[in-house]
C-alpha cells in the first residue's frame, strides 16, 4: 500500500504544476490583453478621429466644389489609397490626425452608394458621399508570448451632403467680409416672429459687424412664440448670431427673455435658397419673351386706386431689355416673372408700385411676382417713392422670393463706382416676400469683392415693413426711423449641409 500512496502523491504534485502553468498562461494572457488591449483602444480612438476628420474635409471640399479645382484634386469616380505625401484633401486631414504618414498605415478613400446609410435624406446630385477607411498594424507586447505578434486596428467614417429642413432668418452670406452687417444714422430695427435665431452673419472676419450703439436691434418680440395673426404681440425673443466677431454686440440690443442672446461664434447657416434654379437654369423656368409695353389703366380698376396721385399703368410679366423705372406714375404689376436684362428695377420720383388685382395666378409665381435681375443695374424700391408688393407663393418653384439677384452677377457694393440695392427711406414701403440678393458662396470665396450690398432704411414720416426674409451678401441699415420685419415662425426651406452619417 505504501508504494501506491507514493505514486498518488507524485500525481498530485504533477497536477499542481499543470495548474500553476495554466494559471501562469492565463495571467500572462490577461495582462497581455489589458496592456495590448489598452494600446489598441487608444489607437482605435485615434483612427476614428482621423477617419472622421478626413471624411468631413473631403465632403466639405465636394460641397464647395474645390475638389475639382485644387492643386491636387480628387475624382469622385474612383477609389484611391493615400500616399505618405499625398496632398489630396482627405489624405492631408488623415495625416494631420496622425494616420497616413508612414507605409505602416493604409488610408483608403472611396465613394459608396447611398445604400450604405439607409434612412438618411441625401441631397440630390451624384457626388453626395465619401468614405474613408484607415488601417494600422500594431506590434503587440505580452501577447507575443501567445503567438500574436501584431494586431490590426481599423476605423471607417462616411460623410455625406444631406438635405434638412431649416427655418429661414435674416441671413448675411458673405464668408469673409469686414462690416458684412453695418449701420449709419440712428435706425431702429424691430423683428417679430421667425425662428429662434432671427439674424445670422456668416462672415468669419473678426470685424464682421460695423455697427454702434446708435443702432437699435429689437428682438424682444421675435422668435417662434410670436403669432402671424397678431404680430409683435406674443414673441418672447430670438438670438442674434455672428460667426466671426466681435465677441460682444456693438449695437443697442433689446433682447427678449427666451432665448434673446447675442451668440458669437455662431456657426454659419448655408444659403437656404441655393438650390432654387434661376430662370434659364436646368430645372428652372424658361427665360420669358419680351414683355409688352405698359398700358394705361383706368382709376379704380384692377388694383389702380380710385384716386391715384399719378396715372396708373399696367405692367405685364416678361423680359425687360432696359429695366423698369417707375417715375411720375402708379405702376400696377400683374402676377408673374419680370426678367430684367439690364437697367435694374426701381421707382424714382413720384412713383408708386402696387400689385394688380383680379388676374389669374401665374403657374410659376402664384398670386405674386418675382423680379429677377439678370444683368447690370440694381433694385431700388422706396428710396424716392412708395411700394406695396407681394412675392411668389411659397409653394411655387421660387419658394416665396420677391426680388432675385443673379448669383454670379456683377458686384453692387456701394463702394466707388459700384451702386447698391436700396429698400425704403422715401415713402411707405410694404413688401411681402423674400429679398434674395446675394452672389453664390463659390463666387464670393473666389472673388471676395464680387458681392451684393443691400441698404435697408427708414425715414421720418415713412414706414418700411417687410413680411418675409432677407438673404443678402452684405446688409446696411440706415436712416432715422423704424424698420419692422415680420418673419414667419413656421417658414422652413430645404437646405444642403454636410454631416457624418457613420
Amino acid at each position: 500500500m505504501r508504494p501506491a500512496t507514493r505514486n498518488r502523491n507524485k500525481e498530485k504534485g504533477q497536477a499542481l504544476l499543470l495548474v500553476l502553468a495554466a494559471l501562469g498562461i492565463f495571467l500572462i494572457a490577461a495582462v497581455g490583453f489589458a496592456i495590448d488591449g489598452g494600446t489598441m483602444y487608444v489607437h482605435r480612438q485615434m483612427a476614428q478621429a482621423a477617419a472622421d476628420a478626413a471624411a468631413q474635409a473631403g465632403i466639405m471640399s465636394m460641397f464647395n466644389g474645390t475638389h475639382t479645382t485644387a492643386a491636387n484634386p480628387f475624382s469622385t469616380g474612383a477609389a484611391f489609397d493615400c500616399t505618405t505625401t499625398d496632398l489630396r484633401t482627405p489624405c492631408v486631414y488623415a495625416r494631420q490626425n496622425k494616420f497616413g504618414a508612414t507605409t505602416a498605415d493604409t488610408v483608403t478613400v472611396d465613394f459608396p452608394p447611398t445604400s450604405v446609410a439607409p434612412g438618411v435624406n441625401f441631397a440630390s446630385g451624384a457626388d453626395t458621399l465619401i468614405r474613408v477607411t484607415v488601417r494600422r498594424d500594431i506590434n503587440t507586447t505580452l501577447l507575443r508570448l501567445l503567438g500574436r505578434n501584431t494586431s490590426t486596428i481599423r476605423a471607417v467614417a462616411i460623410a455625406a451632403i444631406v438635405s434638412v429642413m431649416a427655418p429661414v432668418p435674416i441671413l448675411v452670406t458673405h464668408p469673409t467680409m469686414a462690416g458684412a452687417m453695418s449701420s449709419n444714422g440712428n435706425p431702429t430695427v424691430q423683428i417679430c416672429g421667425g425662428p429662434s435665431r432671427s439674424i445670422q452673419v456668416n462672415s468669419r472676419n473678426v470685424g464682421s459687424l460695423a455697427m454702434n450703439s446708435n443702432t437699435t436691434i429689437d428682438l424682444s418680440r421675435a422668435g417662434p412664440n410670436d403669432s402671424l395673426l397678431a404680430p409683435c404681440t406674443t414673441g418672447t425673443g430670438a438670438d442674434f448670431g455672428d460667426f466671426g466677431g466681435p465677441g460682444t454686440n456693438p449695437f443697442t440690443f433689446v433682447a427678449g427673455t427666451k432665448p434673446g442672446k447675442y451668440v458669437q461664434p455662431a456657426s454659419p447657416i448655408q444659403d437656404p435658397l441655393a438650390s432654387v434654379p434661376a430662370p434659364g437654369e436646368a430645372g428652372g423656368v424658361a427665360i420669358p419673351g419680351a414683355a409688352p409695353a405698359p398700358s394705361a389703366l383706368a382709376d379704380g380698376v384692377s388694383g389702380c386706386p380710385i384716386a391715384p396721385a399719378k396715372p396708373c399703368k399696367l405692367y405685364s410679366p416678361g423680359a425687360y431689355a432696359t429695366g423698369i423705372n417707375v417715375q411720375n406714375e402708379t405702376a400696377v404689376f400683374q402676377p408673374g416673372l419680370y426678367y430684367i436684362n439690364n437697367g435694374g428695377f426701381k421707382n424714382s420720383a413720384n412713383g408708386l408700385m402696387l400689385m394688380a388685382t383680379g388676374f389669374a395666378a401665374d403657374p410659376d409665381t402664384g398670386a405674386g411676382m418675382v423680379v429677377y435681375n439678370a444683368g447690370t443695374g440694381t433694385f431700388d424700391v422706396g428710396s424716392n417713392s412708395a411700394a406695396n408688393l407681394v412675392g411668389s407663393d411659397p409653394g411655387t418653384i421660387f419658394k416665396g422670393i420677391l426680388f432675385f439677384e443673379n448669383r454670379s452677377g456683377p458686384a453692387n457694393t456701394g463702394v466707388g463706382s459700384s451702386d447698391e440695392h436700396r429698400f425704403g427711406g422715401g415713402g411707405e414701403v410694404i413688401l411681402k416676400g423674400t429679398i434674395y440678393i446675394t452672389n453664390s458662396l463659390a463666387v464670393m470665396n473666389a472673388t471676395p469683392g464680387q458681392y451684393q450690398s443691400v441698404l435697408l432704411q427708414g425715414s421720418p414720416g415713412s414706414t418700411t415693413r417687410i413680411t418675409g426674409q432677407i438673404i443678402v451678401s452684405a446688409l446696411k441699415m440706415g436712416g432715422n426711423a423704424g424698420i419692422t420685419m415680420q418673419l414667419d415662425p413656421t417658414a422652413t426651406l430645404t437646405i444642403r449641409q454636410v454631416a457624418l452619417v457613420r
